[in-house]
């Protein structure tokens, strides 16, 4: 069997800080179900013509969100603003806000983008749309973005939404001390869309953009403006906030945590910090976007020259579909290569490697895995997958210093927009543990199948399937109350109603199967023998009915 690797550390404590990028932590989402209207028109002011109105230019500022699966909700992890460039809803911004994978972090990667119109200058933005990533660059940091449908899901025709927007200038024109308008929704600004202006201090040289790959200015940007409008005097967007008190390399010279930004309550690392005092701030030229824009408008992939990640967020095939788990001894340590197939661990085990087979993926969604032991979870993560449509790979926790507490341990695997549950299976630590050779006629049989709705035929996610050891009936259990020492092996079923048992079964040996689902009756049965003419991996679909 070949394996792609995947390795994780058990336990793992790991922090993250992005302080140079112009970012914040999430808030709540306000929902309306009514179209927004641009702001209320009032006199134009400072040096924006009527043609590219201050009032036009706000109405076309969006707040965009991160969101990712929190107790089963989609929550804001971290917000950035944009500008809509169509009446058909495309928009510019970062490629750190639009998809952080594209720079490497695939921890932050979002599983849908939620875009805030503005209704009124002092009012929050109204989010009603989730936007997918058409084009992003992680090497200049930039991305653009479409609205595609309404936050319950439902598709948008893009020809329909005749939204404010703003037209594209030419970066190339500006001069050191012409004057900036910069629009966004910066953290320490509060829920409102935020302004503030200053002028072009210079320009610096990068290797592969030339000598204007950033403009420098003396406007404040602050976290939560990453991604959003620069614009000259005449109302035309010239550059992309970017790069909050950058100095030499883009490093941070003097960004300080002053505000809750997250809304967590406490002022800590996790906030993010705000320049404070003498700074030089940076803004990505607006024509470097020009071929993002380009292939965004024709539908072409776009393909960054530039080296890094530069993988753009995908929704997925919705095809998606991981096998059965099945187990291996981990050589230990950060290589953790699978080695001898077994149904359980001793103890003393210090590394567990899960393999699964996978079909209909696709490099840039997001997929994910949680163990659990004890009912505790251990670890957790979310990446973006990179291993292409089909194959096998594995996963792998382990232990650098002490064996791994013996128990019970259960993986649940996720991919697809909504982190919808492929798999899962439980393997235990301690009482013994030996290697299995499925197929080989050794007296072990695999039990599998499906548990539905006997009704509607329809597969049931969660339900939990019992063996329990030999000898016992149902009766007995139920009189029991059930205790967890009566139990030999149990599972639940994925989204797919699928099971499988992580400990194989003797031959010629009574069993009691067990299935729960709450909503249905308990369906069992007693003294279950399996023989040498039974398949080795024997498949059981179980009805339930109310």
């Amino acid at each position: 069997m070949k394996f792609h690797m995947v390795k994780r550390l058990f336990p793992i404590l790991a922090s993250l800080a992005l302080v140079s990028l112009a970012c914040m932590g999430g808030g709540n989402i306000q929902t309306v179900t009514t179209q927004p209207q641009s702001p209320q028109s009032t006199p134009n002011s400072g040096n924006l013509p009527a043609g590219g109105s201050r009032t036009q230019l706000i109405a076309a500022t969006v707040q965009i969100y991160g969101l990712q699966t929190q107790n089963g909700k989609l929550t804001p992890i971290y917000s950035g603003s944009g500008t809509i460039l169509s009446p058909t809803g495309m928009i510019l911004t970062n490629a750190h806000v639009a998809s952080p994978a594209s720079q490497g972090n695939t921890e932050e990667e979002p599983q849908a983008l939620a875009v805030g119109l503005m209704d009124k200058e002092d009012k929050p933005p109204v989010f009603l749309y989730f936007a997918k990533v058409l084009a992003v660059d992680g090497y200049m940091d930039l991305a653009v973005i479409q609205i595609d449908s309404t936050l319950d899901g439902t598709r948008v025709d893009p020809n329909s939404l005749s939204l404010p927007n703003v037209a594209l200038g030419n970066s190339d024109n500006l001069h050191v001390g012409d004057h900036i308008n910069i629009f966004g929704f910066p953290g320490i600004g509060g829920e409102t869309i935020t302004y503030t202006d200053g002028s072009v201090s210079g320009f610096t040289t990068e290797e592969g953009l030339g000598d204007r790959a950033w403009i420098k200015t003396d406007a404040t940007i602050a976290g939560g403006n990453s991604g959003g409008l620069a614009a000259d005097d005449a109302g035309y967007i010239i550059g992309v906030p970017t790069s909050a008190s950058a100095g030499t390399g883009g490093n941070v010279t003097d960004c300080r945590v002053v505000q809750d930004t997250n809304g967590d309550g406490v002022m800590d690392s996790r906030d993010t910090c705000i320049p404070i005092g003498g700074f030089i701030n940076g803004l990505r030229p607006v024509n470097l976007a020009l071929p993002l824009i380009k292939a965004a408008q024709t539908g072409q992939q776009y393909t960054s020259p530039f080296s890094g990640p530069s993988q753009a967020s995908s929704t997925g095939s919705g095809s998606e579909a991981f096998s059965q788990i099945a187990w291996f001894t981990g050589t230990g340590g950060a290589d953790c290569k699978p080695g001898s197939q077994v149904n359980s661990f001793p103890s003393g085990t210090t590394a567990i490697a899960a393999a699964f087979n996978f079909n209909g993926m696709t490099d840039g969604e997001p997929w994910g895995e949680r163990w659990t032991t004890g009912g505790q979870e251990i670890y957790s993560s979310q990446d973006s997958w990179n291993k292409g449509n089909q194959g096998t790979t594995y996963t792998c926790i382990f232990s650098q210093q002490n064996p791994l507490p013996d128990g019970s341990y259960h993986l649940e695997l996720f991919a697809g927009q909504k982190l919808t549950m492929l798999t899962q299976g439980d393997v235990s630590v301690g009482g013994g543990g030996g290697q299995t050779n499925p197929g080989s006629g050794q007296g072990v049989v695999t039990l599998f199948g499906v548990v539905y709705d006997a009704n509607s035929n329809n597969p049931l996610s969660g339900a939990a399937v019992f063996v329990l050891k030999p000898g016992l009936t149902f009766a007995q259990f139920k009189a029991d109350n059930f205790p967890d020492s009566d139990v030999y092996s149990s599972t639940k079923t994925d989204n797919r109603g699928n099971y499988t048992l992580p400990d194989k079964l003797a031959l010629n040996v009574g069993y009691s199967v067990v299935v729960y689902m709450d909503g249905y009756k308990i369906q069992f049965g007693d003294n279950l023998i399996w023989t040498s003419s039974d398949p080795v991996n024997y498949q059981m679909d179980i009805g339930m009915s109310n």
